[in-house]
């Protein structure tokens, strides 16, 4: 999925320098727009169980002692 996030990232910044190169207010709104729906299209990375596990301990808690020892 990396490399699609790379191409996305690609576009939006192609899109970007089109906007900046315009000068006609119509045509760099539909760009920025472009440019904006391409990072929309960016998937962000998927969390690890660990991180799934930290978000969910925060949001409910577990009710556990932490342990400081060395497992």
């Amino acid at each position: 999925m990396t490399g699609n996030n790379d191409e996305f990232r690609a576009n939006a910044t192609e899109c970007q320098r089109m906007a900046d190169a315009t000068k006609n207010p119509g045509d760099k709104k539909r760009w920025l727009q472009m440019a904006e729906s391409w990072l929309r299209m960016i998937k962000a990375p998927r969390p690890t169980a660990g991180e799934r596990f930290d978000a969910a301990e925060h949001k409910d808690g577990t009710h556990q002692t932490k342990s400081d020892a060395s497992h």
